[in-house]
């Protein structure tokens, strides 16, 4: 590269769209100013080259680039710059605005093919600092009910972006701290670049904990069909271990796998993994607030009426 600097005339935008798509799909401010400092330190540009004329010559004169902007909790805005030519998802735009976090619930599902619909809304998890437990606080019956009775808990914290003519909402969750426990990196079909989001295990155990988050149980009992052919229940069982949940998930588990024609042995290994628990006497319920149940006194979990003869199989 040597001396031989630059006018930005002599980069066209075949030039810079291959550039930039080796580093993102989706650059904040901050991201261009890194790029245009990256640029000047290698002499492809003129030191005096300024942010604001590089910024307008990619976006209004090259088309290199797409201005999107966002609304983020508590009446703050954003921008994000998006690769114009490149397969861009929303997605991607969403995790951009919240550094750290991975794709989970519902968005995840969607990912990992376990649904056959497209979701309106974003689901993107950075988790919480690790927080104290009390040991002596012990699950019962009362505590239960009194739980499942109310609304499942929600986030308001909401952000909200238009991109290639649609409007997006995208659900900032803190989750629990699992140190990243199931969280993958990978190329799918849908995205320009890899993104971090909760792999096949870990998909379905949010999506069992929070059912709003994932277009509800009727839709959480169609992905568990889906991925029948994929999901190690083994894995499954030890990562919930490892999440250390105060509610007996694994009866949740046992309904989807036992109304999705699992293996005898696969549903077995929930079931003795319930039977190991304290709490294993207590009733549970798949989820909250729900206006007509039913309990299952085999496994001891209360679930919607409409699913009372609902297989799959």
């Amino acid at each position: 590269m040597g001396d031989n600097k630059k006018s930005e005339t002599q980069l066209d935008s075949n030039w810079w769209t291959d550039f930039l798509s080796k580093k993102k799909s989706v650059f904040s401010r901050m991201d261009l100013i890194a790029v245009l400092d990256e640029l000047k330190e290698e002499r492809i540009l003129r030191k005096n080259y300024k942010y604001s004329r590089f910024l307008n010559h990619l976006i209004t004169e090259l088309f290199v680039l797409e201005r999107v902007k966002a609304d983020l909790p508590n009446d703050k805005k954003t921008e994000r710059f998006v690769l114009k030519n490149a397969k861009v998802h929303p997605f991607e735009i969403a995790l951009s605005l919240n550094p750290g976090s991975y794709i989970s619930h519902y968005s995840a599902l969607f990912l990992h093919d376990l649904t056959h619909n497209i979701p309106k809304d974003i689901y993107i998890n950075r988790e919480q600092t690790p927080k104290y437990s009390d040991p002596e606080n012990k699950l019962t019956q009362a505590k239960i009910d009194y739980a499942f009775s109310r609304p499942m808990r929600r986030t308001n914290q909401i952000a909200k972006f238009s991109y290639n003519k649609k409007k997006y909402q995208v659900f900032l969750l803190n989750g629990k701290n699992t140190g990243n426990l199931g969280i993958i990196k990978k190329k799918t079909p849908h995205t320009h670049n890899s993104v971090r989001l909760t792999n096949l295990e870990r998909t379905l155990i949010d999506c069992v904990v929070r059912p709003k988050y994932s277009g509800g149980v009727e839709e959480i009992l169609n992905a568990f069909e889906r991925a029948k052919d994929d999901l190690s229940v083994n894995r499954l069982l030890g990562m919930l271990r490892k999440l250390n949940y105060v509610y007996l998930y694994e009866k949740s588990i046992y309904f989807y796998l036992s109304r999705t024609d699992y293996s005898l042995s696969q549903i077995g290994m929930v079931f003795d993994a319930i039977n190991k628990s304290d709490v294993a006497n207590l009733n549970f319920y798949l989820d909250y607030q729900i206006p007509k149940k039913i309990l299952d006194e085999d496994i001891g979990i209360y679930y919607p009426k409409n699913l009372q003869n609902y297989n799959l199989f």
